[in-house]
């Protein structure tokens, strides 16, 4: 009820100050699907709740946007994101709102709500390094403030309350992120960093269930750049609080319709991580090649589309992994025009490995057959 009552009040005052000045933007955009999955359990895997459609199912995403430009020249923004507002009886998700209040200028920012953390908008890492966690935001209440002077950009932000509300006492800062990118010529150098989370004063722990926030003090340095025609990056990350540390080389080079990455990771604990990924694109056709080493795990993918044409492209693939079943899908769209598609899709994955998003388009479980629209 407090995010809710606090994010209404600022839209009010936003709406007061679009008065005054008479500059006022609003837009609604979003996107609606209606469909059906055959899978009900997973391939004989155990399913959670919301972890995958059941037989029919529809799901629609309402944004607001307002906007107004104040007489001092910055720029009030709010927006209101609802979504799920499906069938959660056959989907399984639970309906909701995100929102995002902000005032910016040519050269900062200042956001709040559901954005970005600051080291997780600014670090760039080189390959698969297990010491670089930085959180990322999922539901919770961000305050996020930016600027930039010359060719150096600087973020900084808190954790006002976690994603299930369970540590939010309005003023109470947490998780200090850090994230500031510098261009010098062609090298462009990122540092980032995040501290770890403080106790309430009942001793109630910070939420992390969502699984995308990470309760530990992490710093990374990276540096980039482009020699040759390939592009590098070389990157160090160390978690403080697990007392692991990563330093990895990033190499991208293009060779015709083919663009090489590899990288290697030495981690300081567990093995080293590295791998190779070949993608080739010319005309309708695209395809992908790649092959990981991720703590000793070996993992392959391939994957590719045809583009048909007459607005129909075809997609297959196949994906494998040390200790684990075979994952493959085939699957078809058609464009039907004015932001409308079919997909029709089927997707094996038996040992619950990538939980109903499936290769490069996060496909279903079993046949899908499905129509979205874009508005």
């Amino acid at each position: 009820m407090t995010r809710i009552l606090l994010a209404s009040t600022a839209l009010i005052a936003l709406a007061g100050a679009a008065a005054a000045e008479g500059h006022t933007g609003i837009s609604f955009t979003g996107t609606a699907s209606l469909g059906f999955n055959d899978d009900t359990t997973g391939n004989n895997v155990a399913v959670s709740a919301g972890d995958n459609n059941v037989g029919f199912y529809s799901d629609l995403d309402i944004v607001a946007g307002f906007a107004a430009e104040l007489d001092n020249g910055l720029m009030a923004a709010a927006s209101l994101n609802l979504d799920n507002l499906g069938d959660a009886s056959t989907d399984g998700t639970e309906d909701g709102f995100d929102y995002t209040l902000s005032l910016t200028s040519e050269t900062a920012g200042m956001y709040y709500g559901d954005t970005s953390f600051a080291a997780q908008n600014v670090w760039a890492s080189a390959g698969d390094m297990e010491a670089d966690g930085f959180s990322e935001a999922d539901g919770e209440v961000v305050l996020r403030g930016e600027a930039a002077f010359g060719g150096v950009s600087t973020q900084i932000s808190y954790a006002l309350a976690d994603s299930a509300d369970v540590k939010n006492t309005g003023d109470q800062l947490e998780q200090l992120s850090i994230g500031m990118s510098a261009d010098f010529g062609g090298v462009n150098v990122v540092a980032a960093y995040q501290e770890a989370f403080s106790l309430a004063a009942d001793g109630t722990a910070y939420n992390t269930a969502n699984g995308d926030i990470t309760d530990a003090d992490i710093f990374g340095l990276s540096v980039g750049t482009s020699f040759g025609g390939a592009d590098i990056r070389l990157a160090y990350a160390e978690n403080s609080t697990a007392g692991t540390d990563s330093t990895g080389i990033k190499v991208a080079y293009p060779l015709g319709p083919v663009t090489a990455t590899a990288y290697f990771v030495a981690e300081s604990a567990g093995g080293d991580n590295y791998g190779v990924n070949l993608a080739y694109e010319n005309g309708p056709v695209a395809v992908a090649l790649d092959y990981q080493d991720d703590q000793g795990v070996t993992k392959i993918g391939l994957e590719g589309s045809y583009d048909v044409g007459n607005g129909i492209t075809a997609y297959a693939g196949y994906l494998t992994q040390d200790a684990a079943e075979d994952r493959f899908y085939v699957a078809g769209s058609y464009d039907l025009g004015s932001g409308a598609e079919l997909l029709i899709s089927y997707a094996d994955d038996s040992d619950d490995i990538d939980e109903d998003e499936i290769g490069a388009g996060d496909y279903q479980r079993g046949t899908t057959v499905e129509v979205s629209f874009d508005f």
